[in-house]
């Protein structure tokens, strides 16, 4: 078995690059990357912070559900604790049921260059994993310095806010001049809809350059993220997936719960590809029963193993790769009749070929 992961985020101190100042390249600047959503609340103190964190890993270690009723956090702005809310502790339980499921270690604050080297240990402890895709590294500068320092292990994207205004600049600049393989896009993140004709010079770039855009749609983070936006349902590509067609667009997460508009979406679109990152807990909530096995036959009756690109939304230590999504996705696969050569494709050679790797 061979596997490229291509959906991976550096454990920066931002995850989208904003335009800014690159704090990512400031080897003082820790960070933590996507986690489940157990993030320290902004303006918290550092002493609270403290002590939130080290209520979640006591939970973590127990295997229990997290901060039960009448377990206090602190208050924000001070060190004082206070009750959870109601609503709050239905959040901090079902962030923490996911945490127990998967048995997950409490996230870790790492600087860049930890960041960058307990990447490169991931990489060297497991033989089969070729290389992974940092999707996110808070700017452009810093994900092309870092892929360029191990250009056989790691490889990036640039993930500039679409609505800079010099944004289709930006990416031709990450793809001629930084190294950088692909786009990036956060899709509930940008206030516009995504086949509105401004985006077009960002859409032509990618197209020159056959470099894949990947975009995620549905719910932004765990339990209450954003469920609501105009760039929520992945259809909201359609238009500029049919303008320009040689662009290859990824949907992750296998659509974040938006399963038959997926599926109508590749059925449509040839360019239109999907990966399989995550937990992809959404499996939970929608109306009707979804699980890994039925995603995979699914996907594999309408488009086939070639447009199926796994990943694994890996992004903070000491988890670090998530090879227990890996091999609960290779056991689905397995078990709907996936042949080896197929799942080589979807576990290597489809993102090999969107990189230029072969």
């Amino acid at each position: 078995m061979r596997v490229i992961d291509s959906h991976v985020h550096f454990p920066a101190s931002k995850i989208i690059d904003d335009g800014g100042a690159a704090a990512s390249a400031d080897a003082d600047a820790k960070g933590v990357g996507y986690t489940s959503g157990r993030v320290r609340a902004a303006g918290a103190t550092s002493a609270g912070a403290d002590q939130a964190s080290s209520q979640h890993a006591g939970a973590n270690r127990a295997g229990g559900v997290g901060l039960s009723h009448g377990t206090t956090a602190p208050r924000e702005g001070s060190g004082a604790a206070a009750p959870l809310k109601k609503h709050e502790r239905w959040l901090e339980g079902e962030k923490a049921r996911w945490e127990s499921a998967w048995q997950f270690p409490q996230a870790e604050e790492v600087s860049p260059e930890e960041g960058e080297r307990r990447w490169r240990e991931e990489c060297d402890r497991y033989d089969f994993l070729k290389g992974v895709v940092f999707v996110t590294a808070g700017s452009n500068q810093f994900a092309s310095e870092v892929a360029r320092r191990h250009p056989e292990r790691f490889f990036a994207y640039a993930h500039h806010d679409p609505l800079l205004p010099d944004a289709a600049d930006r990416l031709e600049r990450g793809i001629t001049q930084q190294g950088l393989r692909g786009y990036k896009i956060l899709g509930p993140r940008v206030d516009a809809p995504l086949s509105d004709r401004r985006f077009d010079p960002i859409w032509e770039v990618a197209q020159e350059h056959e470099v894949p855009v990947l975009i995620h749609f549905g719910i932004m983070g765990a339990a209450g993220g954003t469920a609501s936006h105009i760039n929520m349902n992945p259809l909201a590509i359609h238009d500029a997936a049919k303008r320009f067609p040689n662009v290859p667009f990824i949907v992750p997460h296998f659509g974040t719960g938006y399963l038959f508009e997926t599926l109508n979406l590749c059925w449509a679109c040839p360019n239109v590809y999907i990966d399989t990152s995550g937990s992809n807990q959404w499996m939970r909530w929608v109306p009707y029963e979804v699980t890994l096995e039925s995603l995979f036959r699914k996907f594999h009756e309408t488009i086939g193993a070639s447009r199926i690109i796994f990943g694994t939304d890996s992004s903070w230590f000491p988890r670090g790769f998530t090879l227990d999504y890996l091999k609960a996705q290779n056991r689905a696969m397995s078990d709907v009749g996936y042949s080896e050569d197929e799942k080589d494709m979807v576990l290597y050679r489809n993102i090999a070929q969107l990189l230029k790797l072969e």
